[in-house]
């Protein structure tokens, strides 16, 4: 059964009673983490990159490199493990801190990509793509309901795109995080409308491919290399599972941030 959490004083986001595990969402937990002063000081970090312009690739950040670090640290330090006692809303709030984390990095430092004459690997130049286009949407209708232009009733309309948009950088945070990388021929693929589904299909097929290279009874001379493609694929399905279960409490604790300016 759907049922509405309040968010800031509102109900607007329906979610199921229980995850995809079949574990009851916290709502308790939830709550009190919206309320905490870490949530407070995260959200008003949140609202600052809302309301700069997508840094371009020419050196140009909307973000002093010194303000950029300082902010940072702070999401950083925000919560500790035993501030959640279930792990569906630590993950949640943990992916939150590394895509706000990234953001804020994004914003005052160079793009990454920039930074080799070869070409980069497939998962950084995907997070790239997807990061500018969530901030670009992000900024432009933030600007909007501020300007009158739009509703907030609106902007909700739109927010299942951002919450989905979202939920594919925090897939690519993992990636990150794992290094593990699709190749064959990946890098010509369009990133427009990159969703989950779509990631993990690659990877599959990185997977695949790998495990018929190590199958041959005379691997490839790199075999180290395929070998570690598959001890990182393993373990981003690990990390993945994780994921999925803290799905609708990441989505109840993104709305929260998304609407702090409505």
């Amino acid at each position: 059964m759907n049922k509405q959490i309040a968010i800031g004083g509102s109900f607007l986001l329906a979610v199921p009673g229980v995850n995809a595990s079949g574990t009851h969402i916290p709502e308790a937990e939830i709550q009190s983490v919206i309320q905490s002063q870490n949530w407070s000081t995260l959200k008003e970090i949140w609202q600052i990159t809302d309301r700069l312009e997508p840094s371009g690739v020419n050196y140009e950040f909307p973000m002093a490199t010194e303000k950029g670090d300082s902010l940072s640290s702070l999401v950083r330090s925000l919560f500790t493990v035993t501030d959640f006692a279930s792990p569906e809303t630590e993950t949640a709030v943990s992916m939150i801190q590394r895509i706000t984390d990234t953001r804020v990095l994004r914003a005052s430092r160079v793009n990454m990509t920039m930074l080799t004459r070869m070409v980069p690997p497939w998962g950084l130049l995907v997070r790239e793509s997807q990061l500018f286009n969530f901030e670009e949407r992000i900024t432009t209708l933030t600007s909007l309901v501020e300007a009158g232009e739009i509703t907030p009733r609106e902007f909700v309309a739109s927010r299942d795109s951002l919450l989905d948009r979202a939920e594919t950088l925090a897939v690519l945070e993992i990636l990150d995080d794992v290094q593990v990388q699709a190749d064959y021929g990946f890098y010509n693929d369009p990133v427009d409308g990159l969703d989950t589904d779509m990631i993990i299909a690659r990877l599959d097929l990185s997977y695949k491919a790998a495990l018929d290279t190590l199958r041959r009874e005379n691997p490839s001379e790199h075999i180290e290399h395929y070998q570690l493609a598959v001890q990182q694929y393993q373990e981003f399905l690990v990390r993945y599972e994780e994921f999925k279960k803290a799905k609708p409490v990441l989505r109840i604790l993104l709305t929260d941030l998304m609407e702090a300016n409505i």
